[in-house]
Order: structure tokens, then C-alpha cells, then sequence
């Protein structure tokens, strides 16, 4: 599971390195697979866990990848890149990552953590998706950002209990996918106004 959790930080990172609308929508793909995976090693595998992992396979590496890319796909090309990510950007990265072995040190002796190293890549996915929220300025990047929190989440949670309820994760993937399709088209109708992908342009509704 260790593992996992490994692939599930190495995507978080190419989120962040990634400039390529395509590329982000592969690493989501990616860790969406992994999370099913994960899913279905965490805890004894029953026709419910096993629809639990087909839930989260069919949401995190079909549903809301395919939406991305659909609207990514329609449109034009100067627009399925995200600006360059400052430096700055990359500093914090490393700092937030570093601060999580801090973190370990004062939770350790509550022993509320199971899986030490799992909760290592899963805070540290977590902080990298908060780092791009800030940096990122691509539309799509922010949605992939906040995709990247949810999956981080999971696998704390998982560090942390073992396994999440399965009415729990269910109801994650419902909201997750709802919420998703809702920013896509709202995504979708940004650019139609405003011909724009940059979050920065938001700051012409301020009233």
C-alpha cells in the first residue's frame, strides 16, 4: 500500500510540473487508477469493496478525466497550456513537503497514525494540490488541483483508519463527480464569455 501511495505523491508531482492540459489529464487518469487499487488492497476484497473500486475506476480514471479532456479538446490550441509556474512556486513545495515529517514528529506519539509513510505521501499530495491552487492559473489546472486535495484525502484517511466507511467514500465519489461536471461546464462558459483560461481575468466580476 506503501507503494501506492508512493505513485499517488510521484502523480501529485507531475500535476505540479505539468504545463499540458493532455498530461493533466493523464496523471488524474493515473491516480484515479491507483485509488482503485488502492481501494481494493486496503481492506478484504468483497463485492462491495470490489464496487467501491469499480466506483472510484469509473469516476476518477473515466468520468471526470474524460470531462477535462472533452473541454480541453474544444479549445483552441494557445489555450490548452497553463502559464509557467514561478519559482517561487516549486520553493514552497519543497518547504510544505519537508514540513510533513514535522508533522509526523508531534502526531507520533498519539499513535492516531497507522501508516507512517502512507501519511507522509498522502499529507504531502495534499500540500502540492494547495501549492497549485495558488500557482496555477489554467482553469483546468485548478480543477485537476482540487481533484488532486480529494484524492490526497483518501489516502490520509486511509493512513490514518485503515480504510475509510464505504457509505463515506461512496458519498465522496458522488459529490466529487457532481462538483466536477458542475466546474467543467461553468469552465466551459467562462471561456465563452471571456475567452480566457487565466483565473486572473476573475477579477473583472468583482463588482
Amino acid at each position: 500500500m506503501n507503494d501506492l501511495g508512493f505513485l499517488i505523491f510521484v502523480a501529485a508531482i507531475g500535476l505540479l510540473w505539468s504545463r499540458t492540459m493532455r498530461y493533466t489529464v493523464w496523471f488524474l487518469a493515473a491516480e484515479g487508477l491507483i485509488l482503485s487499487l488502492m481501494v481494493w488492497t486496503s481492506s478484504p476484497l468483497t463485492w462491495l469493496t470490489f464496487l467501491v473500486g469499480l466506483a472510484t475506476l469509473a469516476i476518477k480514471t473515466g468520468l471526470i478525466p474524460g470531462l477535462i479532456h472533452r473541454l480541453m479538446r474544444t479549445l483552441p490550441a494557445e489555450f490548452r497550456q497553463d502559464y509557467p509556474l514561478p519559482l517561487w512556486a516549486y520553493a514552497i513545495a519543497v518547504l510544505v513537503i519537508l514540513a510533513v515529517g514535522h508533522v509526523i514528529h508531534l502526531l507520533a506519539p498519539t499513535g492516531i497514525i497507522e501508516h507512517v509513510l502512507l501519511f507522509f505521501y498522502a499529507l504531502s499530495t495534499i500540500h502540492v494540490g494547495l501549492v497549485m491552487i495558488v500557482a496555477r492559473r489554467h482553469l483546468l489546472a485548478q480543477i485537476a488541483s482540487l481533484v488532486a486535495i480529494e484524492n490526497g484525502l483518501v489516502v490520509l484517511a486511509v493512513s490514518l483508519a485503515g480504510a475509510l466507511p464505504t457509505f463515506v467514500e461512496l458519498g465522496m465519489l458522488v459529490d466529487l463527480g457532481i462538483a466536477i461536471t458542475l466546474m467543467v461546464w461553468m469552465s466551459h462558459l467562462f471561456h465563452h464569455e471571456y475567452q480566457t483560461t487565466d483565473v486572473v481575468a476573475l477579477q473583472r466580476l468583482r463588482g
